[in-house]
């Protein structure tokens, strides 16, 4: 059986890496396993428009050749796809945070999109760095919750990317968080190390934390203008 992971793969195989490979797949979900006979116009668009970012990110050497044999493998335009793009490509990635494997798999997810959506490869490293830390900080201090990845334009139109770390732990006591603030808080885990390295890596960051309510860190990297 033909599938999106099986055609395209075998078009990618020795151009693009392993890993690079899995995290496109990852990012379309369902897709990737799905026949590539029984794909939808709205589907192959949703496809291509992956592709075509990924591909020129990541094999700007031949990547139009690349795009147009990936094309002709799934039957789709791919000049259909930079039309839809926006409209058909989810608006935001949400990685669930529970276990500490789930750290590595957020670290990986955030770089490549870093990559995806044009940020520099040095830009793409602190992200990685950034949300590996609001990851860590989920898994050892409140348990679960989930770090959502959305790209976004500033009012130039520079390519930029949100992160939003959310949990439902017990929040951050007022005073601790001074301390943190104050380079005087010491944790086991280092959790106050943590958040000052994040805050001093991005853009844009703040912090909303309430005793019993959780913890949500939003923080933006900018593109190189």
């Amino acid at each position: 059986m033909k599938t999106v992971e099986s055609e395209i793969g075998a078009i990618l195989a020795g151009t693009i890496s392993v890993i690079t490979q899995r995290s496109i797949f990852n990012r379309l979900g369902p897709l990737a396993a799905m026949p590539v006979s029984q794909l939808s116009s709205n589907d192959r668009t949703t496809v291509m428009t992956e592709l075509e970012s990924s591909v020129r990110l990541f094999a700007r050497r031949n990547s139009g050749e690349l795009i147009a044999s990936c094309a002709r493998a799934l039957g789709a335009a791919a000049t259909a796809a930079g039309a839809a793009g926006a409209a058909a490509a989810p608006s935001a990635k949400r990685l669930p945070i529970e276990q500490e494997k789930d750290i590595a798999t957020a670290r990986l997810e955030a770089w490549s999109e870093a990559v995806r959506i044009g940020l520099s490869k040095f830009t793409s490293v602190k992200v990685a760095t950034a949300v590996s830390e609001l990851a860590r900080n989920i898994v050892f201090y409140a348990g679960k919750g989930a770090i959502e990845l959305r790209a976004v334009r500033d009012d130039r139109g520079g390519a930029g990317l949100q992160i939003v770390a959310v949990d439902q732990g017990p929040g951050i006591d007022p005073k601790k968080l001074q301390e943190i603030w104050g380079g005087t808080y010491k944790s086991q885990r280092g959790m106050g190390k943590g958040l000052v390295a994040v805050k001093k890596l991005v853009d844009e960051f703040s912090l909303d934390t309430a005793a019993g309510l959780g913890t949500t860190v939003t923080c933006v990297f900018r593109g190189e203008r």
